[in-house]
């Protein structure tokens, strides 16, 4: 079941108010879109880009961060974390998208991230993903 979407504007602001549900630590697949979506994204919600974290680590949480500090810009040429982040940011520098009104949904306990995202990037064809990500390790 999908949690959100949420303005990245309201997730920032609720850093300190704690009041929305927060983002997994592991085992999480998440989605940027231009728009909103009701019960879970589609291709027609204009999605931006689709990420996971890799492997079984407790950093999604952390990845999302990484993505949210490139998509505001702080990386540079030989700097930064998330190419994604760097994509949205390019994204609403053209577009002149205010990332502050980018929404972001996720999926929790989803026991395999890579074949997950791999489903959602061929279902939902967003648009800033540079390439399909790996093939799950189960496959």
């Amino acid at each position: 079941m999908w949690t959100g979407p949420f303005t990245i504007e309201d997730v920032l602001r609720d850093a300190i108010l704690r009041q929305l549900p927060q983002l997994p630590e592991k085992d999480g697949v998440y989605v940027v879109s231009e728009s909103a979506w009701s019960g879970q994204p589609t291709a027609d919600t204009r999605i931006l880009y689709v990420g996971s974290n890799t492997g079984k680590s407790a950093r999604f949480r952390t990845r999302v961060g990484d993505m949210i500090a490139d998509l505001f810009g702080f990386y540079g040429e030989e700097t930064g974390h998330h190419s994604g982040g760097q994509s949205l940011h390019q994204y609403c520098l053209t577009n002149r998208v205010h990332p502050l009104s980018l929404w972001l949904g996720w999926l929790s306990d989803v026991p395999d991230t890579r074949e997950c995202e791999c489903h959602l990037y061929d279902t939902l064809k967003p648009l800033l993903n540079k390439k399909r990500p790996p093939e799950s390790r189960r496959a």
